[in-house]
């Protein structure tokens, strides 16, 4: 199990992991992406698209285990209309 420290990530590492983990793999910047891939935060799958030619594209995603730490993480986050 990969165990999850959203504090050891920086600002964009955090904002990049949570879009991945809300569908949004598309329009990353590769650095975060290569950080949390060593990380293993998150897998990248090959799929090919159709066309002439055809176009091969990374789609990311959020392994079930960080997935949970992460909705746990959010879940803990103070509510930003309190503050």
């Amino acid at each position: 199990m990969t165990v999850l420290d959203m504090d050891a990530l920086t600002s964009r590492q955090r904002d990049t992991l949570s879009r991945i983990a809300c569908g949004l793999d598309t329009g990353n910047h590769p650095a975060p992406l290569k950080v949390l891939a060593e990380k293993g935060l998150i897998v990248g799958h090959r799929q090919q698209l159709p066309g002439v030619p055809p176009v091969e594209v990374v789609r990311w995603e959020v392994p079930l285990d960080v997935h949970i730490q992460w909705a746990a993480w959010c879940a803990a986050q103070p509510d930003e209309e309190n503050e």
